[in-house]
């Protein structure tokens, strides 16, 4: 079969009118008078008698058109047909064996399902008798559990983080929701999510609570009570939605969490930090390999849009380079083993940047994660607003006509030197400088 080739032969298709000029000329002479030409009611029958003309006229050059048209594609439309019946022979078997393979396909992931619910009332103990009701939630189950490529590992993780949360939720709602948990759980198993279940018991209890009644406490003695929280920011979240769910009026007095990093986006700045990151790579959790981890941080000042400091730190990952990368960046396992570790290199990157403005080339989908979970782990706050050259420099790609939009095109297109690129110190230098003529697109 690897040696079946559809062979066929063709001409260039050449179609023209031999005597355009002549009949363009000719046409003219005959629409001249034409031009001025005023029509009023009582000339009607010459109207209709022109409009019959030029309407003939017309028929037969476009009837010449559809002629050519038809003869011109024959020779197509006869090697279409060929062809299709070719692929229709394909086709025969080929749907038989796509319909085969879809349905052990389909049974593969029935097995994989049901291997996924097994593992999950294993595991859920801590659901008591809700635990079929939060597997049915259209919430709960992951599509991209499924997946061939998803490990046991991954989805197993995944489940009973699930089931942590979704107990303690539970149980939140049955401290708090007191006549109306039946009425709020059920509402918590459409999402299970805690949001909005403040506001829905509150709508509960004013349509229950009787119009004219008096209230029922005897104790009108009210009192303030300040608390210090501190936590990750979803567990932070829960809290303020408990204490909401219990009927206790939260004010927050101070909020020390860190902020999003706000994003501009107009180059309306002419100094900043630019930076860029290069990373160890991974192959993947689901291959059960470790996350991806900061290798090198590399920085410039700008000011007034000179460069007057740089800033470039290799990074020890705590985890070994993928050698792909490793070809990549030219940053090997050796050059890092007696280099500081992430949170040391974010702490040294945190200082030279200050509260400047970050600017970067596809940060927003890449570096600011790293940096954003390295900062955390190392206790530092970067709240500094960012702005990312490569989503400008696509508002521009269909006018210039640029192929891409990646760093190292664009410096090739402005001749931007990158003597090693891939190195972070010298992607942050040549994105600084495309920074600057981004800019001068701009105006």
């Amino acid at each position: 079969m690897d040696n079946l080739q559809l062979l066929s032969r063709q001409q260039p298709g050449q179609v023209s009118i031999d005597n355009f000029q002549e009949l363009k000329t000719a046409l003219t002479a005959v629409l001249a008078r034409y031009e001025g030409m005023v029509y009023t009611e009582d000339r009607l029958a010459d109207a209709k008698a022109d409009k019959k003309e030029l309407s003939r006229l017309r028929r037969d050059i476009d009837s010449r058109r559809k002629e050519i048209k038809k003869a011109y594609l024959a020779p197509y439309q006869d090697f279409e047909a060929q062809v299709k019946e070719l692929l229709a022979m394909v086709d025969a078997p080929l749907d038989e064996i796509k319909t085969f393979v879809s349905e052990m396909e389909d049974r593969e992931k029935e097995s994989k399902r049901r291997e996924i619910e097994a593992y999950f009332f294993r595991r859920s103990g801590a659901l008591g008798g809700l635990a079929a009701r939060v597997l049915n939630s259209p919430a709960f189950f992951e599509a991209k559990w499924l997946n061939k490529t998803t490990s046991a590992k991954t989805w197993q993780t995944a489940v009973d983080a699930k089931i942590t949360r979704t107990a303690w939720d539970l149980n939140s709602i049955q401290t708090t929701a007191g006549p109306h948990a039946g009425a709020v759980t059920a509402k918590y198993l459409e999402t299970l999510s805690t949001a909005g279940l403040a506001e829905y018991r509150g709508q509960l209890t004013a349509v229950s609570a009787p119009k004219a009644a008096a209230p029922v406490s005897t104790d009108r003695r009210r009192g303030d009570l300040t608390l210090r929280l501190s936590g990750g920011a979803e567990e932070l979240a829960q809290v303020m939605e408990v204490l909401s769910m219990l009927g206790v009026d939260c004010e927050v007095l101070e909020d020390n969490r860190p902020q999003p990093m706000p994003e501009l986006t107009r180059p309306d700045f002419d100094s900043f930090v630019c930076f860029d990151l290069e990373t160890s790579g991974t192959y993947g959790a689901a291959n059960g390999d470790a996350p991806a981890e900061i290798t090198e941080i590399g920085a410039v000042r700008v000011v007034n849009g000179e460069i007057t400091e740089t800033f470039s730190q290799l990074v020890n990952p705590g985890r070994k380079i993928i050698p792909r990368i490793a070809r990549i960046t030219h940053i090997t396992d050796e050059m890092v083993a007696d280099q500081p570790g992430v949170e040391e290199a974010i702490r040294l990157f945190a200082d030279f940047a200050g509260d400047s403005v970050l600017v970067g080339h596809n940060i927003r989908q890449s570096d600011l994660h790293y940096i954003d979970a390295a900062a955390r782990r190392a206790g530092v706050r970067l709240e500094n607003p960012f702005f990312d050259t490569y989503r400008f420099a696509r508002t521009f790609k269909e006018a210039q006509g640029w192929e891409n939009v990646k760093l190292e095109y664009l410096s090739g297109v402005f001749g931007i030197d990158q003597p090693d690129a891939h190195r972070a110190w010298c992607d942050a230098q040549a994105n600084a400088l495309l920074y600057g003529k981004l800019k001068e697109l701009a105006r």
